[in-house]
């Protein structure tokens, strides 16, 4: 009798130590998140304590570029108690109405705007689908929408109720006072870079290119002019109170110049919850080995594998931190439209950590710059195109280029997918027809002959 054969198989799994499981789960946490366990863990374990913060790490060593609205807060926690003290957008616009001399009839106007507005402060409908959508009874006119508009564009923070980026930044730049900006030659400099080569700022690499094609302009007025447009912000109304009058998100890092004029980036002590371990209480357990229960053992072990996740999460933030200030230096210096690409693959790599890992510490995390405040995530983006020197372009960048460019087609001859190809190529990004119609429809924008029909209607 034949026997039954024996096969013997062997099998990998990994296995992480509870130690190892609990970092990565403090990782992810957001900072809200992360507050609240960290209270669960103080009230359950008499071995840690919290240690209050008394870094004296300010503003003062800094230059730090905010936004013209916000003004320069001297300690880091001025500046969210002043936003926590400022109404939220909606609010703050709809009381400086009441700063204009109106009629009624242009004041209900500027209100219906407000309420119409993004909650990044853009204005997302066209007048012509504003009036159309409203009731009857409104009697709206489209004429005297726009002129209600062109006062909405005059509140604070200065470039809310922008149709598009490009109008923002306009707004923003003829907002300047004659201090901010050295000469009419630098100013309109500016304002032909964002109306007529806002494709240029997908690069800096692009920068002899501009020269070439502004020969109008020394090099030098056109850097300080690219660096003007760097300082405004695309996103005006970013880090103001939602309307439930609280901030929706706190930075976990801000990237600002310090003292030498070099980018550098620091992690907000205030997310970092501190804690320690009793004074005396290891020497305790030490001499007391034998005497200790298992409880009072096990909370020992507890409180320093919290204290280790806690290490862990500000260690991998901090290089997280400054490995998207390496690479992302374009952008907090010119603005998103100089957003390199950068993958969480390449990141991991980098960084010697899992592409898992790399995704929890991204996760829920916010960091905050002269740009304004966003999500670790935003800074993650893949190469889409190439430049004509080669270089690649993020694909938030280049779908910020193609709003643009159909925003400005003439509504007699939309641009084809086809003719945006051709547009974006003189910009001096290659893309295929086919990626074009795609980020096309991600931007929710139908195609030519359906936009040709709704311009006629309107």
């Amino acid at each position: 009798m034949q026997r039954p054969a024996t096969h013997l198989r062997l099998s990998l799994t990994t296995r992480l130590s509870p130690k190892l499981q609990q970092s990565l789960q403090v990782l992810q946490l957001s900072t809200l998140e992360l507050q609240e366990l960290v209270a669960g863990w103080l009230a359950d374990n008499p071995f840690l304590e919290e240690v209050e913060n008394t870094s004296e790490d300010s503003f003062s060593d800094t230059q730090y570029v905010q936004p013209p609205q916000l003004g320069i807060m001297q300690d880091e926690s001025d500046v969210w108690d002043t936003l926590a003290d400022n109404p939220d957008m909606y609010e703050l616009l709809r009381r400086q109405v009441c700063e204009y001399d109106l009629d009624d009839v242009t004041a209900a106007q500027v209100y219906f705007l407000i309420e119409n507005l993004n909650e990044q402060g853009y204005l997302d409908s066209s007048l012509t689908d504003l009036v159309e959508n409203a009731p009857l009874e409104w009697r709206l006119d489209e004429t005297e929408l726009a002129q209600a508009l062109t006062i909405l564009q005059q509140f604070e923070p200065t470039g809310v109720g922008a149709r598009n980026l490009q109008e923002s930044l306009l707004l923003q730049l003829d907002n300047l006072s004659a201090e901010s900006v050295d000469n009419d030659e630098i100013h309109t400099c500016a304002r032909l870079l964002i109306s007529e080569h806002f494709g240029q700022w997908l690069s800096t690499h692009q920068f002899k290119q501009l020269c070439r094609q502004l020969p109008q302009f020394s090099a030098n007025t056109l850097e300080t002019a690219c660096k003007l447009i760097g300082a405004l912000n695309p996103y005006p109304c970013y880090g103001l109170p939602d309307r439930n009058g609280i901030l929706s998100v706190r930075p976990d890092m801000e990237v600002y110049i310090n003292k030498s004029g070099n980018w550098q980036i620091r992690l907000l002590h205030d997310t970092f919850p501190q804690l320690r371990i009793e004074p005396g209480v290891e020497e305790w357990i030490e001499q007391k080995s034998t005497e200790i229960d298992t409880m009072c053992k096990n909370k020992w072990q507890e409180a320093q594998t919290c204290l280790h996740s806690l290490q862990m999460r500000k260690n991998t933030l901090q290089r997280l931190g400054e490995w998207i200030l390496q690479q992302q230096q374009d952008f907090f210096s010119f603005g998103s439209l100089a957003l390199a690409p950068l993958t969480i693959k390449e990141t991991a790599q980098v960084l010697e950590l899992a592409e898992s890992t790399v995704s929890r510490a991204i996760n829920q995390k916010y960091l905050t710059c002269s740009q304004g405040v966003f999500p670790l995530r935003y800074f993650f983006n893949q190469s889409v195109a190439a430049t004509d020197d080669g270089t690649g372009n993020s694909q938030t960048a280049i779908k910020s280029l193609l709003q643009s460019i159909i925003n400005g087609e003439d509504p007699q001859h939309p641009y084809s997918d086809t003719h945006l190809v051709n547009q974006l190529a003189k910009q001096g990004i290659n893309l295929a027809r086919r990626t074009v119609a795609k980020y096309r429809e991600d931007l929710k924008i139908p195609p030519a002959h359906q936009r040709k029909v709704q311009y006629s209607n309107h």
